[in-house]
């Protein structure tokens, strides 16, 4: 059976462990650049995350401005805001520091700043979209500084931004498409489990529950490589040992594995696709912008997995059999519904949402909900073909 094409592009500078964080200013230096607008939540800053990030880049003399003004479920208001402060303080490289929501907010100031246009025009649906090169000029410099073990944001080549007139989650995403070419992302990353000490309970266990779901998504995809096919495996195995001690004890040992899981799936996020679960996770959340994201997906995780079942069994089964399951003398498909028991499992021990119904959302949305899931980037890659029919059936099976 032939592996298939796929193509490696990596150009990321990427430094792990404890304390990570305070080289920034060594390693900004090394690269000439002047001045950054740090981008980030209220709630980073009075946790003190950002304080040895300024005093690492004031000891090398790089100036810094910051933007604040960051919320959950990020917004192209918050991106114009940001790069408005970027342009006015005459800032050259970009910082940010935080989660998923300020290193998206980060990615879309710096595309917006070295690019034309509004950054609706930069939403992408499908990846004949991505190849035809919407994003023409390098953004500016990013570097990126992760305090949540989920999205890996921080190494991925997307970013997702609410469009508030429609209610709606745009991806926005471009990996390079020739050696040297512009790509929505960092060019360093620092990854620094440490940051990760004084996330609460519940964002642990909501941004590492997103973390798995990346892994499986990638591993189901139909847009699989088998580049990524070691790594899910591993990540899927890694968040189901260590998320409830994470959840549960904060140890440090636990947040240091979950950070790792995390940003190795945001490196396979770059090569294989999601599907349904990302799809109708991030349409209700355009839709209800109070929901956290990672709630969202663990709700729909179960629904879309009974659904896709049929479609490849086999892959679900290798989810079982990461997650600990002793599959021995099951079919694949009965191996397959033992994930699917196992991952309630495991949504249940961190205490998230299991139903949307829990999540506040109301059961009239559902089909709009299911309609504009159609219009996602994430439905493409689902391993079994979906219509507005089959999504409204698996969100009444989430709710």
């Amino acid at each position: 059976m032939s592996l298939g094409d796929y193509t490696l592009t990596f150009p990321i500078w990427v430094e792990f462990g404890n304390g990570s964080s305070e080289n920034i200013g060594s390693i900004v230096d090394s690269q000439g650049w002047e001045k950054a607008l740090i981008v980030t939540d209220q709630g980073i800053l009075d946790a003190g995350l950002v304080d040895g990030i300024r005093t690492s880049l004031t000891a090398e003399g790089i100036e810094y401005a910051t933007y604040d003004g960051v919320e959950p479920n990020p917004t192209a208001g918050m991106v114009d805001e940001a790069t408005e402060m970027l342009e006015q303080e005459g800032c050259d490289f970009i910082v940010s520091v935080g989660g998923g929501s300020s290193i998206d907010v980060g990615k879309g100031a710096s595309l917006m700043a070295t690019n034309p246009g509004e950054i609706a025009d930069y939403e992408v649906t499908s990846a004949e979209e991505v190849m035809e090169e919407p994003i023409e000029n390098h953004p500016l410099p990013l570097v990126t500084v992760p305090t949540t073990a989920g999205t890996g944001s921080e190494v991925d080549y997307w970013a997702v931004i609410t469009d508030e007139e429609r209610e709606f989650k745009m991806a926005l995403g471009q990996s390079p498409l020739y050696p040297g070419g512009p790509y929505l992302g960092a060019e360093i990353s620092l990854v620094d489990p440490a940051l990760t000490e004084t996330l609460p309970p519940r964002q642990t266990a909501a941004t590492g529950f997103d973390a798995f779901s990346h892994a499986l998504e990638n591993h189901v995809s139909s847009a699989r490589p088998p580049l990524v096919e070691p790594l899910t495996k591993h990540v899927m195995g890694l968040v189901s040992e260590h998320l409830p001690a994470a959840y549960e004890d904060g140890e440090m040992e636990a947040r240091e594995q979950m950070m790792f899981g995390s940003h190795v799936a945001g490196i396979c996020e770059n090569f294989a696709g999601f599907g349904a679960i990302h799809s109708l996770a991030e349409t209700t959340g355009g839709m209800y912008p109070e929901i956290p994201h990672g709630e969202a997906i663990a709700a729909y995780t179960p629904a879309v997995m009974r659904y896709n079942i049929e479609a490849v069994p086999g892959r679900y089964a290798e989810v079982a059999e990461t997650m600990g399951v002793d599959v021995s003398g099951l079919s694949d498909e009965e191996a397959a519904r033992e994930a699917v028991d196992a991952v309630e499992e495991l949504i249940d021990r961190v205490d998230l949402p299991s139903s949307l119904r829990e999540l506040g959302v109301a059961e009239d949305d559902l089909p709009a909900i299911a309609e504009k899931s159609l219009d996602t980037i994430e439905i493409h890659d689902n391993p079994r073909d979906a219509d507005a029919d089959d999504l409204l059936e698996v969100a009444r099976d989430a709710y």
